[in-house]
């Protein structure tokens, strides 16, 4: 892994808010129904979510010993069970995970996998409805996708702020 993915990440997250912007502005656009529009852009984002926060994860924390309970997001566990780790790991350093952001994350990883896969896991389906969304892939609005930035944003702070903290303890100790 290496810093191309998080800048292709990083990129596809700038490109997608500029899209919208652009979408969101354009006369043409104002006949394609707002379902059509935000449905598009929350599939496109739950990709570029999941996948941005799991690069970010690799990249600062698989050789890193004082963060192996950030990459332990990666061990064997059901997916609540790794988002359990990753909110303990981030309170560990005093950053304090606010549990809905990490439930919606956990909601749009089920969507991407629903969307990347073809096909939807019904348990996973029943817990992106339980938490507000739609149970398809086709009726998105406005307001599921800025919940999806909100979740996307809170996530990549807590994992932002960890690494930070890390270097700074890496550098008082020497080693950086």
């Amino acid at each position: 892994m290496s810093t191309e993915f998080i800048d292709a990440y990083s990129d596809d997250q700038m490109y997608l808010e500029m899209l919208e912007d652009l979408v969101g502005s354009n006369p043409s656009e104002s006949i394609v129904p707002e379902r059509i529009k935000y449905s598009a852009f929350s599939r496109l984002w739950s990709v570029m979510m999941v996948g941005g926060i799991e690069c970010m994860i690799k990249e600062w924390a698989r050789d890193e010993s004082a963060m192996h309970d950030v990459y332990s997001y990666f061990d064997n566990g059901s997916n609540s069970e790794r988002i359990e780790r990753l909110q303990k790991a981030f309170r560990l350093r005093g950053i304090d995970p606010k549990i809905e952001h990490f439930e919606d994350f956990l909601a749009v990883k089920y969507i991407r996998n629903a969307y990347v896969h073809g096909e939807w896991n019904p348990k996973q389906r029943e817990y992106v409805v339980s938490r507000g969304f739609p149970g398809t892939l086709m009726t998105f609005e406005v307001s599921h996708f800025k919940r999806m930035r909100s979740s996307y944003l809170h996530v990549m702070r807590c994992l932002g702020l960890a690494n930070a903290f890390n270097t700074l303890l890496l550098r008082k100790a020497g080693h950086l």
